[in-house]
């Protein structure tokens, strides 16, 4: 889940420090994104003081933003970790710095800025040293920015896929509108560096792809045949060349998607290219393989919906509970991460021994966790744990909670992320307080987000709030995902669920901007309908999703 407010700072001392944390008790635990949330809540209680502070900084997992923002308010001087102090020095510095620093620091949006003689000055303090590559990419996109536009481009594309990839992606928006969107892009140039397939540039050109903007490189995409890349690059330019409606878009479409197929053992990619070449083709074929898959996802549901057919996909939803339960502290993080540490470092009948120990109803989302490990997900396990009858209104509220959850944090309990969200149901820090503010309940804690029944409320909570105003399931996951403003500005440019535009509303699933939430509202809708059936109500996924076709499609008026 990510921001529902803006600031850190919005917690109350009492809330916030509500719990003391030692620097004793730090020391003790494993390092670990865990320990990092303690050591950021331990540097902002005010009991602590510089020396105590600069003492848990040194032991530090991963330092962040976060944690030299905790520092910098409680003034304690320390020297910043490299990477960092880099990316913050004003250009002036960064430039007379050393070549390491230069590379860790340096954006060509800035070199983009920058006069031909300070940039040639950069490069010639780089071209000797380990690296060298980034020092000839400077000198590449300042000669591209002598050529006249006709010709910027291809110079660009013709040096190389990893330099094409490095340049676009380090310039910022409107640099990019300068350089892409102003003349046509040549083909054969582009071919060739896309024909590179590196993840930076792939990555770059799905963002280009989704973009409203950017019409001269979307034409150029679809005029040529890219044969070497990765899955989502080639599913990207099937959803291209739909939006081009160029004569034969279907069948360009069609090959990509197939291609995009093709490149992936993951199955929720191989079943998403499938419902794509039955979207584009019409052959119910399509739907028939896609109806066969074992794998639980939007598409295998739809397919079988359509067909009338029953799903190969097997559910767990339940395990023979041991009377003897495991010895673990769910709400204590690093209890599991310890027993995480441990089972995954057994072999053979030792790891089978300890892991039939978790055969417990506390500890079922602990054993999934290794059940997954082992299997490869080939098997799909939904279950409701740590249920709390009385907290949900009805099947639908339950379902939906319990959806998120699992994608989320896959229902266990003392999870932190890198963003520092907590728990089950991932609440950010600064959600708890006016969370519990507004369901009135008093003296809770960051740590009381490791209670998976506290979790579910206030997940439920925050569920109930977003679909006031958003409604739909697969509007309310892209909202507890990329944030409510977020979906907000996405809906406000009216661009994406339209009705009557071809492939509505599969289409602008795929066009939503942030690749995260974009995923994620497939795989919480298609939670979402398993929880709900298993809870006795069907739920129809065609008829789900064109209730969220909101908008009139202008190229229809």
């Amino acid at each position: 889940m990510r921001f529902f407010l803006t600031l850190w700072l919005v917690f109350s001392n009492l809330l916030l420090y509500a719990k003391e944390i030692s620097l004793e008790f730090l020391k003790s635990q494993p390092a670990g994104y865990a320990r990092d949330f303690y050591i950021w809540y331990f540097i902002n209680q005010d009991s602590v003081s510089i020396k105590e502070a600069k003492e848990a900084y040194e032991l530090v997992f991963k330092k962040s933003q976060r944690i030299e923002k905790a520092m910098q308010d409680k003034g304690a001087p320390h020297e910043l970790p490299k990477d960092i102090y880099c990316k913050n020095l004003l250009l002036e510095k960064l430039i007379s710095s050393d070549a390491e620093c230069i590379f860790m620091g340096l954006k060509f949006s800035s070199v983009w800025q920058m006069e031909s003689k300070m940039a040639k000055k950069l490069a010639d303090k780089l071209i000797n040293t380990e690296f060298a590559s980034l020092g000839k990419q400077i000198e590449l996109l300042k000669s591209v920015q002598e050529l006249k536009p006709a010709k910027r481009l291809e110079v660009l594309f013709s040096a190389g896929s990893k330099n094409v990839g490095a340049i676009l992606s380090g310039l910022n928006y409107q640099q990019k509108l300068e350089l892409l969107d102003s003349v046509p892009v040549p083909e054969n140039a582009l071919l060739n560096a896309m024909n590179g397939n590196d993840i930076v540039l792939n990555r770059t050109i799905g963002n280009l792809i989704l973009d409203s903007r950017f019409k001269y490189i979307k034409q150029a995409l679809d005029k040529v045949e890219v044969s070497k890349s990765d899955s989502n690059t080639f599913f990207l330019l099937g959803i291209n060349a739909i939006m081009q409606k160029d004569q034969g878009y279907a069948n360009r479409a069609f090959n990509y998607f197939k291609k995009s197929e093709n490149t992936t053992n993951d199955p929720f990619m191989q079943d998403r290219a499938l419902w794509w070449q039955y979207l584009v083709s019409k052959d119910r074929q399509y739907l028939k393989t896609l109806s066969q898959s074992g794998f639980v996802d939007i598409f295998s549901i739809t397919a079988n919906q359509i067909l009338n057919t029953t799903p190969k996909f097997s559910l767990i939803t339940d395990f023979k509970s041991s009377a003897k339960p495991y010895k673990l502290d769910i709400k204590d993080p690093f209890a599991w991460q310890i027993l995480r540490t441990k089972i995954s470092g057994l072999k053979d009948k030792a790891y089978e021994d300890e892991v039939a120990l978790l055969y417990h109803q506390e500890t079922f989302p602990h054993l999934i966790y290794f059940l997954n490990r082992e299997y490869r997900y080939k098997h799909n396990y939904f279950i409701f744990a740590y249920d709390e009858p009385k907290l949900f209104e009805n099947t639908h509220q339950k379902a939906l909670a319990y959806a998120v959850a699992r994608q989320e944090s896959n229902l266990l309990p003392a999870l932190v992320s890198t963003s520092y969200a907590l728990g089950m149901m991932q609440i950010m820090p600064f959600n708890v307080e006016p969370f519990a503010k507004s369901m009135g309940l008093k003296n809770i804690t960051l740590f009381d987000m490791f209670d998976p029944k506290i979790a579910l409320k206030f997940g439920n909570f925050y569920l109930k709030e977003l679909e006031r105003e958003f409604k739909n399931p697969l509007f309310v996951a892209y909202a507890y995902n990329g944030g409510p403003g977020f979906l907000r500005r996405t809906l406000a440019k009216n661009q994406l669920f339209l009705k009557d535009r071809e492939y509505e509303p599969w289409l602008s699933m795929e066009l939503l901007a942030y690749e995260e939430s974009r995923f994620y509202g497939m795989k919480v809708l298609a939670n979402y309908v398993i929880y709900s059936q298993m809870l006795g109500k069907k739920v129809d996924v065609q008829t789900l999703l064109n209730d969220t076709l909101k908008f009139q499609n202008k190229e229809k008026k």
